[in-house]
């Protein structure tokens, strides 16, 4: 893996040249990724996806930072939960309905027919 530049020298890359500073930033996350267990690199891959689209849904570099805080922020609260209280994850999950279902019964047609009651 690659060995991460010093402050001072990021700071620099940043201020001469920002897209070899964002092709460095992709570079290590990929390397980091690849170095990571099989298992984890989709979901690895999922949250630097996520990243790069809050990055580019950023208005300027603060907000982009305020995004990206905010989503820590939302994941560090997550952790805490799924460790201090675990059963609480299970309790906020979604029923998924079948969209067709849903259609069908808006319309008053009964389960096997195509008739509305």
């Amino acid at each position: 893996m690659k060995t991460l530049p010093s402050f001072d020298e990021l700071a620099a890359l940043a201020e001469s040249d920002p897209h070899a500073l964002e092709a460095l930033r992709l570079s290590m996350s990929e390397d980091v990724i690849a170095n990571a267990s099989y298992a984890t690199q989709p979901q690895l891959h999922a949250m630097l996806s996520h990243i790069n689209r809050m990055i580019d849904h950023g208005k300027n570099p603060l907000h982009v930072n305020m995004l990206l805080f905010q989503a820590l922020t939302r994941q560090y609260s997550r952790f805490a939960t799924a460790f201090t209280a675990p059963d609480e994850l299970c309790r906020h999950q979604a029923d998924i309905m079948d969209f067709r279902v849903g259609q069908a019964a808006k319309k008053g047609v009964t389960k096997g027919s195509d008739r509305p009651t």
